[in-house]
């Protein structure tokens, strides 16, 4: 079973642990970069609650590095040199459904 929960972590503005099955990862957004642990087995779905909460608190601008194993346009991001990066207001949690 997947659960994702906010915790606390020194050195994070905010952190949350992503528990699947008997194993737990972590990711938050530290010093204004979205990060998880390397190994984390889901981290779309991290990326999307990092996100959530970004736009859920005002959170002004926002980076992330090309770890998360999805498009990041879909989600706001414009790439600057080796970071992506989106405002607040650019931010989007892409539904990906198909409409017929």
């Amino acid at each position: 079973m997947l659960s994702v929960l906010l915790d606390a972590k020194e050195g994070y503005t905010f952190y949350y642990c992503l528990h699947d099955g008997p194993k737990t990862y972590g990711g938050g957004l530290k010093e204004g970069e979205l990060v998880c642990d390397e190994d984390c087995s889901q981290k779309e779905l991290m990326l999307r609650t990092l996100i959530n909460k970004c736009m859920s608190e005002g959170v002004a601008r926002v980076c992330t590095r090309d770890v998360w194993g999805t498009d990041l346009l879909r989600f706001g991001f414009e790439r600057e040199g080796d970071l992506f990066v989106s405002d607040a207001e650019k931010l989007r949690l892409p539904h990906d459904c198909e409409h017929r």
